[in-house]
């Protein structure tokens, strides 16, 4: 996936070191580049050292004297990147990180790139975790004589058998088929729930072939 996002980058005009082209930064002589500064205090018999960040150059221990014209001297601007990222399988709903491709940082560590991501309910699978759920409809012929059918997973279509005398909602389970773990080998399974129809109508002659079945179960 790429995308062009809004974000500080490094400056070209002076590739970050927020000097102006041609000039360097200048050793702070407060700190003499430490970046901090020490006291010391006496308190009796006993003296403490104490260090603070260097308010001279802010504890960088260096200072600019010729600033970038175009980043006023921050090392970094406002613009555009295109970042490419490959969103992994098997993630959720949730923030899912891209490391080092937030605000660049001069002479620093980049921030991250925090994309929030939704998951989209599917029209015909159902999501629980790693496993999928799936309803195949059936009719009462099938369930009672059996058959082999055809269904949809994840990783194409399977077959699957149904046994004869199967029950409304009897559940087949597919091995593997489902959601891949994200940090981990391995996937989740399709459970797959038969769901038997029953005709809301009936012509004579199915009636009277249900009723022959009848007598002969009695």
């Amino acid at each position: 996936m790429e995308i062009n996002l809004q974000k500080q980058i490094k400056c070209d005009n002076c590739q970050g070191s927020g000097c102006k082209p041609g000039t360097n930064k200048k050793t702070c002589t407060s700190c003499n580049g430490q970046g901090e500064v020490r006291q010391t205090r006496n308190m009796g018999f006993a003296s403490f050292v104490t260090a603070a960040p260097c308010p001279t150059c802010r504890g960088q221990g260096s200072m600019i004297e010729t600033p970038c014209s175009n980043c006023k001297g921050q090392g970094r601007v406002k613009g555009t990147k295109k970042v490419d990222f490959q969103i992994p399988p098997g993630i959720d709903t949730g923030d899912y990180i891209v490391s080092n491709e937030g605000n660049e940082i001069p002479d620093g560590i980049n921030g991250d790139l925090v994309i929030r991501v939704n998951i989209q309910p599917h029209t015909h699978f159902k999501r629980d975790g790693k496993d999928i759920f799936y309803d195949r409809d059936i009719s009462m012929v099938d369930a009672a004589l059996g058959c082999e059918l055809m269904v949809p997973t994840l990783h194409g279509e399977e077959k699957i058998k149904i046994d004869s005398g199967s029950q409304p909602n009897t559940i087949i389970k597919l091995k593997g088929k489902g959601v891949s773990h994200i940090n981990s080998r391995g996937t989740g399974d399709q459970y797959v729930r038969v769901v038997v129809n029953i005709p809301k109508k009936l012509n004579k002659h199915q009636k009277n072939l249900l009723n022959e079945f009848k007598d002969t179960t009695d």
